[in-house]
């Protein structure tokens, strides 16, 4: 079996910059560990490619979304060796996607 390659898009790396900026105003400490559970989470994908569920509020099969706490790891299936993750918002959030 090949390798899945997995890409962070400009937009998630956006979220995650905004959201650990957000939380280290409280804590430095706890920002960083977020963003290591995060990439945990997304190192999942490297295994178990379809382990998310479906957007609910998106009609796109390949489109799914892995959870952390209150955060949403959303990502597209672009092929069997390539996953792209495009969002990581806080649930509360409007989710704002082009497909």
């Amino acid at each position: 079996m090949e390798q899945v390659t997995i890409v962070i898009t400009e937009s998630a790396y956006n979220d995650l910059e905004d959201s650990e900026n957000y939380i280290s105003q409280d804590s430095p400490l706890m920002a960083r560990r977020f963003i290591n559970k995060i990439f945990d989470r997304i190192d999942q994908l490297y295994n178990y490619p379809t382990s998310g569920k479906l957007v609910p509020e998106i009609k796109n099969k390949s489109l799914r979304e892995l959870l952390l706490n209150k955060y949403r790891i959303i990502y597209k299936i672009v092929d069997e060796q390539h996953i792209d993750i495009i969002r990581i918002v806080h649930g509360s959030r409007l989710l704002d996607i082009e497909v």
